[in-house]
């Protein structure tokens, strides 16, 4: 049995690389909690996401989007096979992951 191949997420796009912007960021989505286990918590988690930012994967999907769902024939020129079961938005998102996927191929080329 094989590892599985980690995706290529192309890294973070936008990541605050301001430790004061990071810090403000985290402070505002922990502010209004009592606990201070879940505070702590939650500080922890919006901070990480603030470094980290989106992944350029992301990025590239939120760019296409618009495209994929200008038209259905951009299925068609990409080859993708909508799967059963799942709504049209829910396969323009896989789509526009599709194209992501494509971009990122493309750039590490």
């Amino acid at each position: 049995m094989s590892a599985a191949t980690p995706l290529d997420d192309g890294g973070p796009a936008f990541p605050i690389t301001d430790p004061q912007s990071a810090h403000a960021t985290a402070m505002a989505a922990s502010l209004h909690i009592e606990d201070p286990a879940e505070r702590e918590r939650a500080y922890i988690l919006a901070r990480a996401a603030a470094v980290i930012g989106m992944t350029l994967r992301d990025y590239f999907a939120a760019q296409a989007l618009p495209a994929v769902i200008s038209t259905s024939e951009s299925w068609k020129s990409l080859d993708f096979k909508p799967r059963n079961g799942l709504s049209n938005a829910e396969n323009d998102a896989l789509c526009a992951y599709q194209v992501a996927d494509a971009m990122l191929k493309a750039r590490s080329a």
